[in-house]
Formats: structure tokens, C-alpha cells, sequence
């Protein structure tokens, strides 16, 4: 048994404090967690009423939504690829070790790395790669616009700071994270063909190798799709957003709430995914619990 001195510095000063100081700490983390969650959940609803209002796609508001599309989807391709590119020869040479060690064939093995892929690993890489390219520089812009001040004017000139800075760059994200997961899931197969291919792993035609990947996609692989893309990017750039306009103090603060934004979204997607991992499969990882 550890002794307290062993312990990490937090839990050496709640062991001290006793058992009171424990359950303080514990209850203000939670309150703190649960309003964290709620302002997140404010800003989306806030974002698809914003949405969903005629007037708020002035001229201003479209050009903003544009540029975000441009820099965070259609610039982000490239990156995709590689992602998927790269992902996709390590998910064919482990199916090649499954294979060779279980004696099963591609016929078995094929079905599951589809599944893995649109279920699981296209809508996280696609996250990840949002979050990195564009989720960091939309914190950064907004502290950096509080800082300076050219939020209150926006403000002070009757705009809008949630319709003109927030609702677009939210959409964004959530447009571009479900167009990319799309060509990250298509380059992990295309480079898995070829690498299977090339190894012996994979002894059918392409022709016949995307007949049975058609063949296996159904409606439910539809349902996990989207819901792993849209809400995981929704909280991902409401997140984002949050953040930058909660910063407190001066310019030099600024690069320390991005990095820590970035990190703050990366770990609700995570958290998001596993969530809805229970609610639509009934599973974490492979272990049933419902």
C-alpha cells in the first residue's frame, strides 16, 4: 500500500485534508465539468437556431462561412490523404498478421477492417486533423480579437459576435470533418488494396475487392457515420470557440489557451465517440455491457 508521501502532489493534499477536502474538491470538479457541458450545449443550440434563420446568412456571414470551408475542408484534403494513406497500410498489414495467425481468409478479415474504418477510424482521424489544422487557429483568432478589442467593436456596431465569429466557424467544422472522414475512409482502402495487394495478402481484382465492400455497406454503417462526425465535430469547434473567447489577460496568454483548446477538443471527441459507442452498439471496444 502506498504510504502519502509516495502519492502524487494532488491526492498528498487531499489525503492530508481528509475525507471533507476530498469530497469538496470532487463535488466542484463535477459542477465544474457540468457547466462546462452545459455552456457547450448553449452554443450549439444557439448555433442551429442561428442556422436555420434567413436573415443571419447576410453577405458578411456567407464570405466568413466560405473562407472557413476553404482553409479547414478543401485545404485539409491533402492531409486526409496522407492520414488515410498511412493508416491504411498499417490496418492491412496487421489484417495480414490476423490472417496468416487465425488461418481465416481476406473474405473474413475484409468485412471487419470496412466497419473499423467507416464505424471508428475515418471520423477520429478526421477530427484530429480538423481540430489540428483549423480548430487551434480559430481559438487563436477569437482571443486574439477579444484582446484587441475588435470584438467589442463588432459588438458596439450592432454585429453579432455569435452570428458573425462563432455560427460559421461551427458549421465549418462540422462540413468539413464529414467530407474528410469520407476521403480518409476512401484512401484507407484504396492504399490497403494496393499494400495487400502487392504483399499476397489480397488475391482478388479491384473490381471484385469494391463489389464486396458495396456489398457490405448497409444503412447502419450510414447511422454510426454520421452521428461519430457531425456531434464530435459540433463539440470539437464549439469547444474551439469557447475557449478563445474566455481568454483572460494579455496577447501573451493567447497561445497558451489554443494549445490548451486543442487538447480540450481532442478529448471531447474521444469522449463523445466512446459515448456514442454505447448508446448505438451496446459496446466499448468489444466487451458487451448492455
Amino acid at each position: 500500500m502506498l504510504t502519502a508521501r509516495e502519492l502524487p502532489t494532488l491526492f498528498r493534499f487531499l489525503f492530508a485534508a481528509g475525507p471533507g477536502r476530498m469530497t469538496e474538491f470532487l463535488g466542484n470538479q463535477f459542477l465544474g465539468r457540468c457547466g462546462t457541458i452545459a455552456s457547450i450545449l448553449a452554443i450549439l443550440w444557439a448555433t442551429v437556431k442561428l442556422a436555420l434563420r434567413p436573415q443571419s446568412w447576410t453577405p458578411p456571414v456567407r464570405g466568413v462561412l466560405a473562407r472557413q470551408l476553404l482553409f479547414t475542408g478543401v485545404d485539409g484534403i491533402a492531409v486526409a490523404c496522407r492520414f488515410g494513406a498511412a493508416v491504411g497500410v498499417l490496418i492491412i498489414v496487421q489484417a495480414a498478421l490476423w490472417i496468416d495467425a487465425l488461418g481465416v481468409t481476406t473474405d473474413i478479415i475484409a468485412p471487419m477492417l470496412w466497419r473499423a474504418i467507416v464505424r471508428e477510424l475515418a471520423p477520429l482521424l478526421a477530427c484530429m486533423v480538423v481540430i489540428g489544422r483549423s480548430g487551434i487557429a480559430i481559438s487563436t483568432e477569437l482571443a486574439t480579437m477579444l484582446v484587441n478589442g475588435e470584438i467589442e467593436v463588432l459588438d458596439a456596431q450592432g454585429i453579432d459576435p455569435m452570428t458573425a465569429l462563432v455560427m460559421p466557424r461551427i458549421i465549418s467544422m462540422v462540413v468539413s470533418v464529414f467530407g474528410l472522414a469520407i476521403i480518409i475512409a476512401s484512401s484507407m482502402v484504396v492504399t490497403g488494396y494496393v499494400i495487400g495487394w502487392s504483399m499476397g495478402a489480397i488475391h482478388v481484382s479491384w473490381t471484385t475487392f469494391l463489389d464486396g465492400i458495396i456489398r457490405e455497406f448497409n444503412s447502419l454503417d450510414l447511422l454510426f457515420f454520421v452521428p461519430k462526425t457531425v456531434i464530435a465535430a459540433a463539440f470539437a469547434g464549439a469547444i474551439c470557440c469557447i475557449d478563445g473567447l474566455n481568454v483572460r489577460g494579455s496577447i501573451t496568454d493567447v497561445s497558451r489557451v489554443s494549445s490548451r483548446s486543442g487538447i480540450r477538443a481532442l478529448t471531447a471527441v474521444f469522449f463523445v465517440s466512446a459515448v456514442l459507442s454505447v448508446l448505438i452498439y451496446g459496446r466499448i471496444l468489444v466487451f458487451k455491457i448492455l
